[in-house]
């Protein structure tokens, strides 16, 4: 019976923390490391506006994990209603 190879691409997005890019980088031949520093130099960071999300539907998602009592998630909605992201 014949064969037939097909190729699939995946796209997946990851978050990596900081120190694992850094980490990344210092284990880049001198070489490489430069390539990465000239892009870096020569193209745009893109900055994304901040977001703001309801209190209520971050509440929720905290409430969801069922990790917290009641009375932090009280003190967490209180503090968010004072903070400058809520005013």
């Amino acid at each position: 019976m014949p064969f037939i190879t097909m190729k699939e691409t995946i796209t997946k997005r990851i978050e990596i923390p900081l120190e694992t890019v850094i980490e990344i980088l210092e284990n880049l031949g001198e070489k490489e490391r430069n390539e990465v520093i000239q892009k870096l130099q020569t193209r745009p960071i893109a900055l994304k506006p901040f977001k703001k999300d309801n209190l209520a539907n971050i509440i929720n998602d905290f409430s969801k994990t069922n990790l917290y009592q009641e009375d932090f998630l009280k003190d967490l909605e209180q503090g968010l209603k004072k903070s400058s992201v809520c005013k």
